[in-house]
């Protein structure tokens, strides 16, 4: 089984009908080397594929084929991207994989592997398992592993969290006691969330003080990359936007540690990867990572500020590209070694003003 080479890869969007698995085929219907032959949705199936996404509608032309039924889903395909809502995956697995060399997931099934946790908060995952093993992959950090079948992504709000502690923690900078807020724009309670946008509009209000399924995700996440535990107070607020995340995370630095260390260890985290602008200064009008400048594109922003032994790391993304659909794209490029930029490069920056 081999991916490597640049020959045109056939791939399949599982949940086609959502916010992610529309991005998804908005952006591999540009990709120089990967072509969608397979969309499923079960609410749309008959439907055709250009007519429907907004990305597509203004086509003189329909070219796109239409939406099917996942119970159809025939031959084989180097990538399968699942979008189906958390819980469903796991039901369909052994079908899904058997159609495909990796199954690029980014749903929330599969993240964890502690068998209390995944009964607390993916019931299915622990079910189903994953026949061919899972592999959880942040494509900053994660190495490739070519025996997994499945290739699990970080939720939008988790690896926006760990841009803000992976290098602190990478380099022993700060005490394992954080805290972290993040911010989220409506999308990422996708197409099924019961909000009204009354509720939503004109507002900034948390929705989850305590027991968010990320902040596992993010503790397993740093204990599998770096073998630090950490212990996480993680909240969750939401924003008067369509879609976009920032988080800001509060650590305290170790004695011997100094702002400079800080710098280096971002510096050196994030100087070779493509989609990740660390802001190395405060001064200037444009030195703090921003919603704005990220949305729309697969970058993420990131900064670290210190005052005393009092760190502050923010990070920015959009959650539907950065945080789901574009880093599918990305960890599928890097699977295939055809490129990390690769269908991903032109969106070259974010809107300002």
């Amino acid at each position: 089984m081999s991916v490597t080479g640049s020959s045109v890869k056939r791939v399949a969007i599982l949940g086609g009908n959502g916010f992610t698995g529309g991005e998804l085929y908005r952006l591999l219907k540009r990709h120089p080397y990967f072509k969608v032959d397979f969309v499923s949705s079960e609410s749309k199936a008959g439907l055709p594929l250009d007519k429907f996404f907004v990305s597509s509608a203004r086509q003189k032309r329909a070219d796109g084929g239409k939406f099917q039924k996942l119970a159809s889903l025939a031959g084989h395909y180097d990538f399968i991207f699942s979008c189906l809502p958390t819980g469903v995956l796991p039901r369909h697995i052994d079908h899904i994989a058997e159609h495909a060399d990796y199954v690029i997931n980014v749903s929330g099934d599969y993240r964890l592997n502690d068998q209390e946790l995944l009964r607390q908060h993916y019931p299915e995952s622990l079910s189903h398992p994953a026949r061919g093993g899972s592999h959880y992959f942040i494509p900053e950090f994660s190495d490739i592993n070519l025996e997994a079948k499945v290739i699990n992504l970080p939720g939008c709000m988790a690896v926006a969290t760990i841009y803000t502690l992976f290098p602190l923690l990478a380099a022993n900078l700060i005490e394992p006691r954080v805290i972290s807020d993040a911010k989220t724009g409506s999308s990422g309670g996708g197409k099924a969330s019961t909000e009204h946008h009354a509720e939503r509009a004109h507002n900034f209000r948390p929705y989850k003080v305590h027991g968010h399924r990320h902040r596992p995700e993010i503790e397993f996440a740093l204990q599998e990359h770096l073998e630090r535990s950490v212990e996480l107070q993680f909240s969750v607020h939401s924003l008067d936007l369509p879609r976009g995340i920032l988080v800001t995370s509060y650590s305290l630095l170790k004695e011997h540690a100094s702002e400079i260390d800080v710098k280096k260890a971002f510096y050196g985290a994030y100087a070779a990867k493509p989609f990740v602008h660390y802001f190395n200064s405060k001064n200037g009008s444009y030195s703090y990572p921003m919603i704005k400048t990220t949305a729309g594109t697969n970058y993420a922003e990131v900064g670290a500020y210190v005052e005393g032994r009092n760190c502050v790391s923010i990070a920015s993304i959009d959650n539907l590209i950065k945080g789901a659909a574009g880093q599918a794209i990305q960890a599928a490029n890097l699977y295939s070694g055809i490129g990390e930029e690769a269908g991903l490069q032109f969106e070259l920056e974010g809107a300002w003003p």
